[in-house]
């Protein structure tokens, strides 16, 4: 499939909702992944598939990344109103790195309302169908190297979106192999929300080599979120149901 290149820099800037969006949450729901790689990754792909989620905004289901320096971009899927009738996913790219630089029309700087750069699409999705983030340090000048982000199918290998890309210093080196997540009501509206995915299993991509991790677990905190979640294994993935404190069946 061809690259949907769906937003101009206004309309990346338009389509963008991270992850503060003006409210303050004490704790939210986190998730621990693992592509089981040995040493730190030029590429990670990091699959999820939505099995049910309102027609609306308000849930990020995020992954954290951190780099061989420290510096932690941010990645992962937001449920959205539908299309033309078809329900809709925002995938996002981000760094809070105040070096990071971008050409892309689908970034803006900023992120989260301090420094950085911020990198979203919006793409019609299939409830079950399994969809990776693909995040990866594709070449380096000596001074800066560049990281890209696409949505895959995963089952076909298909490229579905472009996220963005932006350069970063050449210190900030690869991913590590590991790390964490959450998933966070990044609108009032998340509260009264039910959102139903899979996990799969993280991949790492180094010197032509892949590593497949084992399936991210999520665990809620003591208190402080209007999100709870349960979670079962099915042949597909970690089937995780978030669901939040004002949901109405």
């Amino acid at each position: 499939m061809k690259l949907s290149r769906l937003a101009t820099a206004a309309g990346a800037a338009a389509l963008l909702t991270l992850g503060a969006a003006g409210q303050s949450w004490a704790s939210t729901p986190t998730v621990r992944w693992s592509t089981g790689a040995p040493t730190p990754v030029t590429k990670l792909t990091l699959p999820m598939s939505f099995e049910s989620a309102p027609d609306a905004s308000g849930m990020y289901f995020a992954y954290l990344l951190t780099m061989e320096s420290g510096t932690r971009p941010y990645a992962g899927f937001q449920p959205k109103p539908a299309v033309n009738g078809k329900p809709t996913l925002q995938a996002i790219f981000s760094s809070f790195n105040a070096n990071a630089t971008t050409t892309d029309s689908h970034c803006k700087y900023g992120a989260d309302g301090g420094a950085g750069v911020s990198c979203a699409v919006q793409f019609p999705y299939t409830k079950g169908t399994m969809y990776a983030v693909e995040l990866e340090r594709v070449s380096d000048d000596g001074t800066t190297q560049l990281m890209n982000g696409e949505v895959v199918n995963t089952a076909t290998g298909a490229n579905v979106a472009h996220i963005g890309s932006f350069r970063l210093p050449i210190a900030s080196g690869r991913f590590k192999a590991s790390d964490q997540g959450f998933i966070e009501p990044y609108l009032t509206a998340g509260c009264s929300q039910q959102v139903k995915v899979t996990y799969g299993k993280p991949v790492g991509t180094e010197a032509g080599t892949k590593y497949t991790g084992s399936l991210p677990t999520v665990t809620d905190p003591a208190s402080g979120s209007c999100l709870s979640s349960t979670s079962t294994d099915t042949s597909a993935g970690r089937q995780v149901t978030v669901t939040g404190d004002k949901f109405t069946p």
